[in-house]
């Protein structure tokens, strides 16, 4: 910046240049005339003198009219500016190939090696400095030689050439000096071209862009999950797939595992085939069992030379919910309480019913062929292989396998993939009693004996018809199944009332795993309603095939078949462990926090009438997902309302699972969990590849150019335009005819004119 004076003379009394150009004129027609009235005056040096005083005379009218100005103005001479504007997101710390150089240590060597460009640079223009990422920093020369930290974790392109716009808006900027790697995080809908808003937003800056980027082999070595497409949430026994798109970044000829897990358990992987792609597309899928919100995991492993690790695994939630209840039921034969089980089944819209009931056996004689016969053949092989997985609840009502255990059906084969459809997928199995089934349908000793809540002997097991109601036993005071009633008292009076059943299957013994929930009150007192956990899965056993009655007798005596309803109603909920039954209850406000932010935790306890139970002790645990390592351990009892609440906070970064487990005088009520997520959101190493082309192209349309780094002698290769700027800070006029010398000299002169004509003799 430089200061210096102006001067300036200007005339204010007659604007117009045409009135200006006629009083000259008359003034020299008056000096004409003058000088002809004088013309014969003598001596010649008098003669010349009167002309001389009516000339000045004339002259000093003439400053008069015009009146005559100088103005004066103090003025400064500005430099134009260049802006230098530095990239400093993370990923700007990525290593090049094998080079072991950063991307941000070729942009220091520029200034390094082209530091007379620079000093030339700050002489002629007034330079400034700024690094970007989502948002702008003055920064300072000063602050480069001592380094930059490079922890911005978004970069928006778009975004900072608004700022900067905004920041020197009517300044003389001459260009943008541009150092960066061109990832811009920003994604945009696929139907928004950015490269065509990036250049607009280029062009509004009015001064050209010189972009510089990292070449060469400064690309980085990197396996990268780009993205991944799913449904957040799925239903459960349902196929669920995920989309994975692979990016590959220098490397080739690889055989690349690739793994989906359940927490730390591999559920899904596949083995790729890498040559020269650049990009891989990958379906992975797997079908859950179990309904809740689960951490899945996608990894990759490790290259050598790799520049980032972390983007190689990306872990996400999924949801998985039921949809429809499916439910399979196989009876015997025809019977009152088939139809009246099935009626429940179908009447309810959230179950979706397969029913078979047999009405000929391949055993039983028939004078008809097979086709002849207006019979629905029992799909056997597909119902118990290819489609068992899909149901959630298989039931056997009064049905012996045995006339399907031949050599062509192998039923007894079947019954082997029922009880791992339970174990291990988590379904569930109920037997309900009647002539043919249980120990007199031969299941003792097979793989359904294993999984009932009570042994079978065919030997001992035998078959009461003595008419008596169902007792109700302790444990049934309080399971779910057997709540007919919310109120405790009510209930065991429902069920004293409830009609008498017309026998049992008398068995046994119990299982030490089983919870008898009713018995029936013949001798020895031999389990009617009775349930266990086996694996997985649920299995219940009902051993009469009378609980019709319960709904025609107590519609017959005039009341209502409610109570049978609501019996079938708790029994498929508790097999299929419909989540509304869970009696602890454990949430959080949402799925994903910041480091360091405020985690809400709600714990809500329910009684056994499933309403809110106050006073009850709670053992929180909350634990990384990965490592199993505790970061947060209290206790804390249920209010009045039944709830407990507290939060927490943690910095590190993770997925984390929240247990709560409910006791009540050495009983555990249950317990329940969730899992959340800490993350710091950062997209630079999602895709690291340099994007030369988006910066090649705003120095296309800004009228500047592109450079690759490394760049030496910089000065050959660029130029910028340098007008000069004057800014005026302050000025004056000095009037050059308002004063009284002027008038005084008017009046001496023509004084002196007059008294020289009169000593002259002249008019």
């Amino acid at each position: 910046m430089e200061n210096f004076t102006q001067w300036n003379l200007s005339f204010v009394g007659v604007e117009s240049n045409g009135l200006r150009v006629l009083i000259l004129f008359l003034a020299v027609v008056a000096l004409y005339f003058s000088w002809i009235s004088i013309r014969t005056v003598y001596p010649v040096t008098k003669r010349w003198l009167l002309l001389t005083l009516r000339l000045f005379v004339i002259a000093l009218i003439l400053i008069l009219l015009f009146q005559p100005q100088i103005e004066q103005k103090e003025v400064v001479r500005l430099k134009n500016k260049v802006v230098c504007l530095l990239d400093n997101s993370k990923s700007m710390t990525l290593k090049g190939g094998d080079t072991g150089i950063t991307r941000f240590q070729l942009v220091e060597n520029f200034f390094k090696d082209n530091a007379s460009f620079l000093r030339e640079l700050h002489d002629n223009f007034d330079v400034d400095y700024l690094t970007f990422s989502d948002s702008i920093k003055e920064i300072s020369p000063y602050d480069i030689e001592k380094g930059i930290a490079l922890d911005g974790t978004n970069t928006d392109i778009a975004q900072i050439l608004k700022l900067v716009k905004k920041r020197y808006e009517g300044k003389s900027v001459k260009g943008y000096l541009v150092f960066s790697d061109g990832a811009d995080t920003v994604e945009l809908p696929s139907t928004v071209n950015k490269p065509d808003i990036l250049g607009n937003l280029a062009k509004d800056l009015s001064a050209p862009l010189f972009t510089f980027s990292p070449a060469g082999n400064m690309e980085a070595k990197d396996i990268a999950i780009s993205n991944i497409s799913y449904d957040s949430f799925t239903f459960i026994r349902s196929l669920w797939k995920a989309d994975v798109v692979i990016r590959i970044f220098g490397y080739k000829d690889l055989k690349l595992p690739i793994t989906l897990k359940q927490g730390n358990d591999i559920i899904s992987s596949k083995v790729l085939e890498v040559k020269n792609e650049n990009e891989l597309h990958i379906e992975l899928s797997f079908t859950p069992y179990k309904t809740g919100i689960f951490l899945y995991t996608i990894a990759l492993p490790v290259q050598p030379h790799e520049a980032i690790v972390e983007n190689n695994q990306v872990s996400f939630l999924v949801k998985i919910v039921r949809d429809k209840i499916r439910v399979m039921h196989v009876c015997g034969r025809p019977s009152w309480d088939e139809r009246f089980l099935r009626r429940v089944l179908k009447s309810d819209p959230n179950v979706d019913l397969i029913s078979f009931f047999i009405l000929r056996t391949p055993t039983d004689l028939s004078e008809a062929r097979n086709e002849e016969l207006s019979l629905i053949p029992f799909p056997v092989d597909e119902l118990f292989t290819q489609a068992l997985s899909s149901f959630d609840l298989v039931i056997f009502q009064n049905f012996d396998y045995r006339p399907y255990d031949t050599s062509f059906f192998r039923f007894s084969h079947y019954l082997n993939n029922l009880q791992k459809f339970v174990i291990d997928q988590g379904g569930g199995f109920l037997m309900i009693g009647g002539d043919i089934s249980f120990s007199q349908g031969g299941y003792d000793g097979t793989a359904i004996e294993e999984i009932l809540p009570i042994k079978l002997n065919a030997e001992k097991d035998t078959i009461d018809t003595s008419r008596l109601k169902a007792v109700l036993t302790d444990d049934g005071l309080k399971h779910p199944i057997t709540m007919l009633d919310e109120n405790t008292d009510r209930n065991v009076a429902v069920w004293k009332d409830l009609p008498e059943l017309d026998g049992c299957n008398v068995a046994t013994q119990l299982k030490t795993t089983a919870i008898p929930l009713a018995t029936y009150p013949v001798n020895g007192d031999p389990p009617l309603i009775s349930v266990q956990d086996v694996g997985l899965g649920r299995c219940m056993a009902i051993t009469t095939d009378s609980l019709w009655r319960w709904g025609f007798l107590s519609v017959g005596k005039g009341g209502s078949n409610r109570h049978y309803i609501k019996f079938w109603q708790n029994t498929i909920k508790w097999l299929i462990k419909d989540p509304t039954l869970n009696p602890v209850r454990l949430t959080v406000n949402k799925e994903t926090f910041l480091p360091n932010e405020e985690v809400q935790i709600k714990i809500e306890v329910l009684g056994r009438n499933y309403q809110p139970l106050e006073g009850v002790p709670l053992d929180i645990d909350i634990t990384n997902e990965f490592s199993g390592k505790s970061i947060h351990s209290t206790r804390g009892v249920t209010g009045n309302d039944g709830q407990y609440k507290f939060t927490m906070k943690h910095d590190r970064e993770g997925y984390y699972i929240a247990k709560a487990t409910a006791k009540k005088e050495n009983d555990e009520i249950g317990q329940d969990y969730t899992v959340f997520k800490i993350a710091l959101e950062n997209k630079e190493f999602k895709d690291p590849s340099i994007r030369r082309d988006i910066l090649a192209r705003l120095a296309e349309i800004s009228g500047g150019k592109h450079f690759d780094l490394p760049v030496k002698n910089i000065e050959d290769a660029f130029s910028l335009e340098n007008p000069s700027i004057i800014k005026l800070v302050g000025k004056r006029q000095i009037s050059l005819w308002d004063n009284w010398y002027i008038f005084m000299m008017i009046l001496t002169i023509v004084s002196t004119e007059w008294w020289i004509r009169k000593r002259s003799g002249l008019s």
